[in-house]
């Protein structure tokens, strides 16, 4: 078989996000594990908060017909959570919504999608993972179990794109080997 293709988006555009730091070490772990993986940005795809009456009067912003395209092109994806308040970043959950929309293709399906997480604090964005992982399961999304939340983040994720602690390495190889696995039926 060959390499499933993967893309990775942070729920973050802020500068120096730890968000985007672990989409890099995932994309990096992806790719040293044979699969072609891509970490993005969101701020490539800026889009209105989902309104109705928006959607109705306009259709899907293009951003959002954009990124579906961009997604439909993969097998997989790993979805990078901040967690804000024990939930998503607003960010990710308009970006999802608008996702679920009538943007011209069906993203949630045809391909699989990994969770990772992570905070400053010691439970690593665990509580943003339920709520992702339901999130997903309500528009019918293949989501692999194994997930990767990151505590103490600053310390853990290193300058060089790499996790200094040996839990999360152990945590980061098995979501990877998991979902290049799943991403493999999709090809």
């Amino acid at each position: 078989m060959g390499s499933p293709k993967i893309l990775i988006v942070p729920g973050s555009k802020r500068t120096g996000s730890l968000n985007t730091k672990l989409a890099t070490v995932i994309e990096k772990e992806l790719n040293s594990s044979g699969a072609q993986a891509t970490a993005i940005t969101l701020a490539d795809y800026e889009m209105p908060l989902y309104d109705g009456d928006l959607e109705e009067a306009s259709g899907a912003p293009e951003n959002a017909k954009k990124l579906a395209s961009l997604i439909s092109e993969h097998h997989g994806v790993v979805l990078v959570n901040p967690e804000y308040n024990g939930s998503f970043s607003a960010l990710m959950k308009n970006t999802l919504d608008w996702l679920s929309r009538n943007v011209g293709l069906d993203v949630y399906q045809g391909r699989v999608f990994a969770l990772a997480a992570c905070s400053p604090g010691g439970l690593g964005g665990i509580r943003v993972l339920s709520h992702a992982r339901d999130n997903l399961v309500s528009v019918g999304a293949d989501i692999i179990t194994p997930q990767l939340a990151v505590g103490n983040a600053y310390d853990v994720i290193g300058d060089d794109g790499t996790l200094n602690n040996e839990r999360s390495v152990e945590l980061l190889q098995k979501m990877c080997e998991t979902l290049i696995e799943r991403a493999r039926h999709y090809i």
